[in-house]
Formats: structure tokens, sequence, C-alpha cells
């Protein structure tokens, strides 16, 4: 027998959730095809991550293309000279210190 689904009841001790905001105001460049393009030409030519070569540890594989310098700070959004390739694990590390 199908069941109907309910809104589960308000728990009084429970915090209420805001609805989702996404804060990469960015997205719109982030999906342009010049963006998809250089960052597929840039992740071809740099493999591996290069924060993990510069400290030493044994290089993962990169997934990220990151800017150096953030767009929102002045960096150039499609020069490579502002981009670095980072696993996600150095790309995370990356942005929490840059988001204090």
């Amino acid at each position: 027998m199908p069941t109907i689904k309910t809104k589960s009841p308000r728990r009084p001790w429970m915090p209420e959730h805001k609805p989702f905001e996404r804060s990469k105001p960015n997205s719109a460049f982030y999906t342009s095809p010049a963006w998809r393009a250089l960052r597929n030409k840039f992740i071809q030519q740099h493999p591996l991550c290069e924060m993990c070569i510069k400290e030493g540890r044994m290089p993962a594989a990169a997934m990220v293309v990151d800017h150096i310098v953030p767009i929102n700070k002045g960096g150039a959004p499609l020069n490579p000279e502002n981009l670095q390739a980072l696993c996600a694990s150095c790309h995370n590390r990356k942005s929490a210190k840059e988001d204090k």
C-alpha cells in the first residue's frame, strides 16, 4: 500500500534551517565555454597537484584548477599564469585559509 509523505512535525528544541544559498557569485563564469576549455587544457598540461609537489608529499592527481589570486580579489580569470592545478584536499585547505 502506498504511503503519503507528510512533513515531519516541528520539534521546538531543533533549530530552524535556512534555505540553501549559493555563495558563488562567479558561477556563470565557471560554466562558460572559455573557462571549460582553458581548464581542460590546463589539467592535461599539469596532471599532478602542484601544492603536493611544493610541500614534498607524494603528488596526487590534480582535480581542480585554482586561481592563485582569486577572481573576487582582482585575479585575472583566464590568465594561465594565475592558475594552479591542485588535488581536492589541497584545494579545500587553500580555500579554507582564504575564507578566514
